[in-house]
């Protein structure tokens, strides 16, 4: 027998010199013979490698002159598009077709096709006879087309058979003369959608996917209520080098109300040369019930709905920070009748300007300029001018950090649809100084697994500012205390007021990490914070918007977190009056989550004596019942009313080739065009390749 090197090389240089193959070829066998009529015969082991594809066989007849190469035994062909078992195969190398009995082709997506008679037309197309084909793992087989004949264009992404049917499991339900499988995006009917409800009745959907080009594609879904009639659904998605647009429309003749609603929706991302990007988010109803009536739960109970486009642009010159914008914005307040009140944005022109002319100061210019509008109230433009300087500071060799910041705000109006003797163009301007000291006191274990770190942080406001209440409010609203604006000097939002503040606020934060070994990330295992702070002048800008305060003291913040383990967390948060003792906000959560599912426990509370009164009771919960079952739900309780605003409960079936799941659900809240609570269900039917039914 002939060494394995040299039958290696043997092999080589015939095949590389054959004329049938133009690309190299590798062989290896355990005996390899060439016969005086030119057949090439190896055995044992047989691999031959050609470019990206790969063949192992038991035995290889190879003849020359009909360059028809014949495989026995343990066949298995490999290339990027297919992997092929077969009992044998007989191949033309010129061509690249061939034939190939008790074929099983195995696709990247783990598609696979099972034939008796296997025609390769060519890298790309197969025709097939006596066909199997399934998308579920081989030992988990739920579905499957079983047909006479097929044809599988890898390159059209489809596999077109006649005289189908469709099996679950091995059992006949569905017979079909012609049936296509569409193996990747391709445009075709989807799965329908069921479901059921107070509000729209049974409602079923029949999408349609459409893909003319590989830069877009559509889902085009009517849609039957019983209950309210036909809706016409469509979305538009198409992306390209510069970013993607997706545009949706709905549209329905409501039975029920008889008129003609809509939702119009748009999202649109590019990013442009020069640093700039656009971007645009709409979402427009002919209604203010439309959401109640046909939005998501998560939706239904939304206020405002806000389109917008942006365009924007920032980037870093010799230094010199910048970030420009031009924004158009347009608002619906879904609890008004009529939106001629409502304040529209037609356009806001906003820039920034950050140079650290040193390396202990910065010089900023902000500026904002706004045209609001209306077709009822007052209206106009404003200009905030907003220049300032920051010093950051450190001492104690870097035990103690400090910022020092100083700057001032001018405000000018030019305003229309005004009241009698108001003034048209009123102005505004503040002086502002703050600053922020913190320190870090930390102390680490011997083996550096645990940290403990005390963070006092102090901070003093002062802001001159003069009374406002004259003054048009298109945007300010003061924010209740939080910590997001605990060391703030001015709570209001918006640029119509700014607070007057000589105030100090001090922030104690409490931070316990551990890590498994020194070399890995850290994690909280206890955080704990508190914050108040002392206003030294009590003085309101506008006592319809924020009154004057009856003592010094602000309420106490309170927070802490506990994260004893993985997978287990608490929290809680509450802000508690001192001087008539009681808490005005408390807000705590429970999340416990690991492989047999998760657990959140939630509770919010506000008192009456701060603002109005709520108290709600939240439940969230998936569990796993074995390896295959989900069992979830929710609950939310209303302590005021004495009433579950929302309850839901379902189980869910996982099979690695299907799912299926069943949700029943209720809604309490009475909104919508039906003034009534929602009761219905959902079902979910999911096959592995074929798409799902659902809600």
């Amino acid at each position: 027998m002939l060494q394995l090197p040299r039958l290696l090389f043997i092999a080589a240089m015939f095949f590389m010199a054959s004329t049938a193959y133009a690309a190299p070829v590798d062989i290896a066998a355990d005996e390899i013979a060439r016969n005086p009529d030119g057949t090439v015969v190896a055995k044992g082991n047989v691999i031959i490698k050609r470019v990206a594809d790969i063949l192992y066989a038991d035995e290889v007849i190879y003849r020359t002159e009909q360059q028809v190469l014949e495989a026995r035994g343990h066949v298995v062909i490999e290339s990027p598009q297919a992997t092929i078992r077969a009992n044998e195969a007989v191949m033309n190398t010129g061509s690249q077709t061939g034939n190939i009995l008790n074929a099983v082709i195995t696709l990247p997506g783990g598609e696979r096709l099972q034939a008796a008679r296997l025609k390769r037309i060519d890298d790309q197309t197969f025709e097939a006879e006596e066909i199997i084909y399934s998308a579920c793992p081989i030992n988990e087989e739920s579905w499957r087309v079983r047909a006479n004949h097929a044809l599988l264009d890898q390159q059209d992404g489809s596999l077109t058979t006649t005289d189908a049917r469709f099996e679950l499991w091995q059992v006949p339900v569905l017979y079909a003369p012609w049936w296509q499988q569409p193996l990747r995006r391709k445009s075709g009917l989807l799965m329908p959608s069921v479901g059921s409800g107070n509000r729209r009745g049974t409602e079923i959907g029949l999408p349609f996917y459409f893909a003319p080009a590989e830069s877009w594609d559509a889902t085009l879904t009517p849609r039957w209520m019983s209950a309210r009639g036909f809706m016409g659904e469509a979305e538009f998605r198409h992306a390209s080098s510069i970013g993607t647009e997706t545009m949706s429309a709905a549209g329905i003749n409501d039975t029920l109300t008889a008129r003609s609603r809509v939702r119009l929706q748009s999202d649109i991302h590019w990013h442009l040369p020069a640093g700039f990007s656009f971007d645009v988010e709409a979402d427009h109803v002919s209604d203010s019930d439309y959401l109640a009536d046909f939005g998501t739960e998560e939706g239904s109970s939304t206020r405002y709905l806000q389109s917008s486009a942006t365009l924007s642009q920032s980037g870093i010159y010799d230094n010199l920070e910048e970030e420009l914008s031009l924004t158009a914005q347009h608002q619906q307040d879904l609890l008004l009748t009529s939106n001629a009140t409502t304040l529209q944005i037609l356009p806001r022109l906003q820039s920034s300007l950050i140079w650290p002319a040193l390396p202990s100061l910065t010089l900023g210019f902000e500026q904002q300029t706004t045209r609001f509008d209306r077709r009822l109230g007052v209206d106009g433009w404003r200009m905030v001018l907003h220049p300032f300087m920051e010093i950051p500071l450190e001492l104690a060799g870097g035990g103690i950090s400090a910022k020092l910041h100083v700057g001032t705000h001018h405000t000018r109006y030019w305003l229309k649809q005004l009241a009698a003797n108001a003034q048209s163009n009123p102005s505004r301007t503040t002086a502002e100084a703050s600053l922020e000291v913190r320190s870090d006191f930390e102390g680490i274990n011997s083996e550096r697994t645990w940290r403990h770190a005390i963070s006092p942080i102090l901070r003093y406001d002062f802001v001159s500012a003069p009374d406002q209440s004259n003054l048009p409010n298109f945007d300010s609203t003061f924010g209740l205390l939080s910590w997001s604006n605990l060391m703030s000097g001015n709570r209001f939002s918006g640029f119509d007021r700014i607070e007057k503040a000589n105030r100090f606020s001090l922030v104690l934060e409490n931070r316990l990490q551990h890590k498994v070994n020194p070399e890995s990330a850290a994690t909280d295992f206890l955080v704990v914070r508190a914050g108040a702070s002392y206003s030294l002048q009590r003085q309101t800008v506008d006592a319809a918007l924020k009154p004057a305060a009856t003592r010094p003291f602000s309420n106490l913040l309170a927070e802490i977190t506990f994260q004893p383990a993985s997978g287990i967390s608490m929290y809680s948060s509450g802000q508690y009056n001192t001087v008539d003792r009681y808490w005005a906000t408390i807000s705590s959560a429970i999340n416990l989550n690991g492989k047999m599912g998760n657990l959140t426990l939630s509770h919010q509370l506000t008192d009456a004596r701060y603002t109005t009164e709520s108290q709600l009771l939240n439940v969230a919960a998936s569990l796993r019942l074995g390896n295959r079952w989900l069992a979830k739900g929710s609950w939310q309780y209303d302590h005021l009313l004495k009433i579950s605003q929302y309850t839901s409960l379902g189980m869910q079936y996982q099979h690695p080739c299907w799912k299926l799941g069943a949700e029943g659900y209720r809604i309490n809240r009475r909104t919508g065009t039906a003034k009534a609570s929602n009761l219905g269900f959902r079902i979910l039917l999911e096959f592995k390749g074929l798409g799902s039914v659902g809600s």
